[in-house]
């Protein structure tokens, strides 16, 4: 139920990041720029463009959630696209932040309910990336820790019986 579930999260991410990236080139393209906007606009394209691929990771059956560390680093930037426009838009008047003086402030509460959903996407497949990389190494050392200690049939009762005792 892992994969599917990273599946799922990894699209409405991958989703997400779209719609942030399509909205904050609509403003670039017909309004005046500012940092926020090539902020945004940026971190949207690379997580993109990186979460193309992972789309068909968790299909994979080598795959033992390696995007772990990239999920965490893409966490603090979504987090802070997120706070910036909430700021933008929440703190003053919607119409005179970023773009500066663009009466469309339905499109852009959307950008920041939007790069909010990214962040949480991201935090929950973080989580989940975490979770299946647990899983691939705690299979990994029990299969070293029963290579270990089982005899030639596989049965660790058996050997530990008739290893003989030794005087320390």
């Amino acid at each position: 139920m892992l994969r599917p579930a990273i599946l799922a999260n990894h699209f409405l991410h991958w989703a997400s990041s779209v719609i942030v990236m399509s909205i904050t080139a609509y403003f670039i393209a017909h309004f005046a720029r500012n940092q926020h906007l090539i902020y945004w606009i940026t971190v949207a394209a690379v997580d993109t463009l990186v979460y193309l691929p992972a789309l068909f990771f968790p299909a994979v059956k080598s795959y033992k959630g390696y995007l772990c560390p990239l999920a965490w680093i893409f966490s603090y930037l979504w987090i802070t696209a997120f706070i910036f426009a909430a700021q933008d838009y929440n703190w003053h008047n919607c119409r005179v932040n970023s773009p500066w003086n663009v009466n469309k402030c339905g499109l852009k509460k959307t950008l920041e309910s939007f790069a909010f959903l990214a962040f949480f996407t991201n935090l929950v497949g973080l989580l989940l990336e975490w979770k299946l990389w647990e899983n691939q190494r705690t299979k990994v050392a029990r299969a070293v820790d029963g290579d270990k200690f089982a005899g030639p049939s596989g049965d660790t009762a058996t050997t530990a019986a008739t290893q003989p005792a030794t005087a320390v």
